[in-house]
């Protein structure tokens, strides 16, 4: 079941959209203006928002530009305000569609499933997934058994780059060069420093980075 908050001042037309949207199998949350949305949006998550543009306070514009810069969640602007110049505004600080008020709640319904199927869709296409192991290329998470496993910058892209070539062996030379850069004017055996932290952080899955002794690491899952 997805989740979906809805931020409108409009208490009739909110509690609707809820009652709609809820027939049609979505979990929704509602808020009535953009304080409340930006402290619902940062305590739950969400596979979608829904932001009226024009809310007392902070408006839709003014919650979608704070939600971009700490997450990325979908955005499905709703307005009274038709003009192109509107449009542009709400594209501008990141909405995926937007809604002119009045309109059928199908559209709404239909609106909200497509951008929903779309962001998974990129989601799934920006995600390397394991043994119990997820990573998330764009938001720069690593999950561990559905749980976020804190990795430095270094970690992470060791980590990504090995499972990106599962089952090929990469000497460390290789890694290195890729990870560290080619003017890297260190020692090797940095690349097991690394490799020994990550295997803590993936805790049971450690057994996933495998060594090959003379050469260097392979991503194998038994």
């Amino acid at each position: 079941m997805y989740k979906i908050l809805i931020a409108d001042d409009e208490r009739k037309l909110r509690e609707t959209m809820r009652d709609y949207l809820v027939s049609k199998g979505f979990q929704i949350v509602l808020a009535p203006d953009g304080e409340a949305a930006l402290t619902a949006a940062f305590a739950q998550a969400f596979d979608l928002i829904i932001l009226d543009v024009m809310m007392p306070g902070i408006n839709g514009i003014e919650a979608c530009r704070e939600i971009r810069r700490q997450q990325n969640i979908p955005v499905l602007f709703l307005s009274a305000l038709g003009e192109e110049e509107d449009l542009l505004a709400g594209y501008a600080v990141g909405a995926d569609d937007y809604i002119v008020k009045p309109f059928p709640l199908s559209v709404l319904s239909q609106k909200s499933m497509a951008i929903i199927r779309r962001s998974k869709r990129v989601d799934q296409e920006h995600r390397l997934t394991g043994k119990g192991i997820v990573i998330d290329l764009i938001r720069k998470q690593v999950y561990v058994e559905g749980e976020e496993v804190s990795f430095s910058s270094k970690d992470f892209r060791l980590l990504a780059y090995l499972m990106e070539n599962r089952d090929v062996v990469l000497e460390r030379e290789i890694i290195l060069s890729r990870i560290w850069g080619y003017d890297f004017e260190g020692d090797t055996r940095v690349v097991d420093t690394h490799i020994k932290r990550i295997r803590k952080l993936l805790g049971d899955h450690a057994d996933c980075i495998k060594t090959v002794i003379g050469s260097g690491y392979v991503y194998r899952e038994e």
